[in-house]
């Protein structure tokens, strides 16, 4: 009651500011903690040079790629303790069976949304449209196939995460309401990803995290549909027969049948509780 009558007596601009600023901190922390890496990286480089440099400049996209890594690991540092306060405000509990239910359709539905989306976006031209999201995408799938498994399927789910459904999510839903909540820190999660492409996807995907996680009332959902649609989508990639078969008009729309099926399912289903 007590946060319900604080929640009310903030003005618009610090409920705006309440929901931005971990989004900002984030940001700033991740980028600074990458900056000190790469000065660190550079310093030593040519400190030691001879063969040490020969290696680190050989194998500089896997350098990058765990930069990235740590870059994020330290930003979300500072949110921790938003993200215990967000997480103690909302308390469910859930039987054990509807638990597996859940994951279980969480990993079918981050499956088919993720080779889904990015069939559409494939078949429709707009994927090869951008040069940014070229760019982008090359320097995802230069990094070695096992960093990428770990930066991709553990590290980048989880920091994101914490930023977007577990924090700005929770701040979203407390101070406005859940429909708001899901459709602006989808839109926030689509934005920070900087290029056309990723902001369609990432927005998509980001209002499917924050609709499950309302649905289950677990932050580890998310995480789940998170590592699971980024591994779905960096493995099939090195398969290009497996592309070849599911990017194609029958594959994209199946697909995405089986996605829609699975967001009903948790719909229907939460209801029946």
């Amino acid at each position: 009651m007590i946060e319900k009558e604080k929640t009310g007596r903030q003005t618009s601009l610090q409920k705006v500011w309440e929901v931005l600023f971990p989004y900002l901190l984030y940001y700033l922390t991740y980028n600074a903690a990458c900056l000190i890496l790469i000065f660190v990286c550079r310093v030593t480089m040519q400190s030691f040079g001879g063969v040490y440099g020969q290696f680190m400049a050989a194998q500089i996209e896997n350098v990058t790629g765990v930069m990235g890594g740590l870059g994020m690991l330290t930003g979300i540092l500072p949110l921790i303790p938003m993200l215990g306060r967000e997480l103690c405000g909302r308390g469910e509990t859930q039987h054990f069976m509807a638990a597996v239910c859940i994951t279980v359709i969480t990993g079918i539905l981050a499956f088919s949304a993720s080779l889904g989306l990015n069939a559409l976006l494939t078949l429709t031209g707009f994927a090869e449209s951008s040069r940014s999201y070229q760019e982008v995408a090359d320097k995802q799938y230069g990094v070695a196939f096992a960093v990428g498994l770990v930066l991709y399927g553990l590290i980048s789910p989880l920091a994101e995460e914490v930023v977007f459904r577990g924090v700005i999510y929770n701040r979203l839903r407390r101070l406005y309401n859940p429909a708001i909540g899901i459709f602006a820190s989808g839109l926030l999660f689509g934005a920070f990803h900087g290029n056309p492409v990723q902001a369609v996807y990432g927005s998509c995907l980001g209002m499917l995290m924050a609709y499950l996680y309302e649905k289950s009332g677990k932050f580890y959902i998310p995480v789940v549909f998170h590592a699971v649609a980024n591994l779905t989508v960096y493995i099939t990639a090195r398969f290009a027969a497996v592309q070849a078969h599911l990017f194609t008009p029958a594959g994209c729309a199946a697909l995405l049948a089986v996605a829609a099926g699975c967001v009903l399912a948790v719909h229907f289903g939460d209801r029946a509780e």
